[in-house]
């Protein structure tokens, strides 16, 4: 990228103009940065970073006003400045930060280049019927398994479908139709092709529970955890996908669900299309109902008492699915469970968490410490790791 298109890039991003598209390419821009680049190449890349955080920091500095809000306002704009900051410049972090840090035994130290957590990445357990289990991130393509006359293939993307065997179509065999399950662990995602050729992303720490062909009068999944639904049409028969807190009626359509345990709501938000959320309580579970339209994120919270309708940034909801973090607006505990989901890590928290919220966008190909580093260059956090252990502290 041409350092005039850059500059044109992080003007329009910092401005709230920039389209997805052209966030995209920010976060591209970083891709194109590696430890095997030129060190001259390095060097003039550094300059760039340098320059363009002092134009950042002069336009924010909070020398100008001392007020909290003003104060406030800085964090946020400087997260962003970090966030873009940090996707041409972490590579470099990693090129020229070599030192070998050696780790006392027991205690938490700076996270290093030794002791990196990775990202997390495709991987999953599928439990058939019977109870056998199929790693996911271990089985080759092809077929994996036969149940009934349903063939479950894994193609060379990584992706689990589901299809009748081609020679029970030519026996015309009748559907025998059980149940699977598909459950991805900390930092690992995974992609399913329903039978009836729904699509589903399932993110880290998820569980969907579905039959192997849909043959009654409603197409029914269970989960857990967060996923993200693209599917096939079918006015005659509804899909529904079942949580803990509410039930989504869909005839096709494109959302993403996410019903954690840890987090305070259950949010669905849509893309395209219409769905009907319906609160689940042991009660009654066709109580409260609610219809959502494109653009819209619906919020149901621990005591399952109402149904609560926003205008959604549909980017953030499925940043996850398109491979990065996107944060608006966001307190730091929100980010840190996404970090803890994603990379497989133990939080600890020491000290009061600061209440400025973060705004801003990073890649989830990296490791941690890129994203760490960030975050603490917006200020109020320091973090140390112990194996598999986080701690943030509090430094206000």
């Amino acid at each position: 990228m041409e350092k005039k298109d850059f500059h044109k890039l992080l003007d329009k991003y910092m401005s709230g103009q920039a389209s997805l598209e052209e966030e995209q390419r920010l976060l591209n821009f970083y891709g194109s940065f590696t430890e095997t680049s030129d060190k001259n190449d390095l060097a003039e890349n550094d300059q760039l970073a340098d320059r363009i955080f002092d134009k950042i920091s002069e336009q924010i500095s909070p020398s100008d006003d001392s007020s909290p809000s003003f104060y406030s306002y800085y964090l946020k704009s400087f997260a962003v400045a970090a966030m873009i900051l940090m996707a041409i410049s972490t590579s470099l972090y990693f090129y020229t930060n070599r030192e070998i840090i050696e780790s006392p035994a027991g205690q938490f130290v700076e996270i290093s280049t030794k002791n990196d957590i990775l990202p997390g990445n495709n991987k999953a357990i599928l439990t058939l019927a019977d109870g056998s289990r199929i790693s996911l991130d271990d089985a080759e393509s092809g077929l994996l398994a036969s149940q009934g006359n349903i063939a479950i293939t894994k193609t060379h993307n990584g992706e689990i479908v589901y299809e009748k065997n081609q020679s029970d179509k030519k026996k015309n065999a009748l559907f025998q139709s059980v149940i699977n399950t598909i459950q991805t662990p900390k930092g690992g995602k995974y992609q399913v092709r329903l039978p009836d050729g729904s699509k589903v992303w399932l993110n880290s720490a998820s569980t969907l529970s579905y039959p192997t062909a849909f043959t009654g009068k409603e197409r029914i999944v269970k989960l857990k955890g967060e996923a993200y639904f693209e599917i096939a049409p079918n006015k005659s028969v509804p899909f529904r996908v079942e949580s803990d807190d509410q039930i989504v009626e869909v005839l096709g359509t494109h959302f993403n669900v996410n019903s954690y345990d840890d987090e305070d709501f259950t949010k669905t938000t849509l893309i395209e299309g219409s769905v009907k959320v319906i609160l689940n309580t042991k009660s009654n579970i066709s109580g409260k109902t609610k219809l959502l339209k494109p653009g819209e994120q619906s919020f149901i919270n621990s005591s399952k008492s109402d149904i609560r309708i926003e205008n959604a940034d549909t980017e953030k909801a499925i940043a996850w699915k398109n491979g990065y973090f996107k944060f608006k607006n966001t307190p730091i505990q929100e980010i840190m469970r996404e970090v803890e989901r994603w990379y497989d890590v133990e939080l600890i928290y020491e000290g009061n968490m600061p209440t400025d919220e973060f705004t801003g966008f990073v890649s989830n190909d990296v490791n941690i410490s890129a994203v760490l580093k960030i975050l603490e260059q917006s200020g109020g956090v320091k973090f140390t790791v112990k194996g598999k252990k986080l701690k943030v502290k509090s430094i206000q």
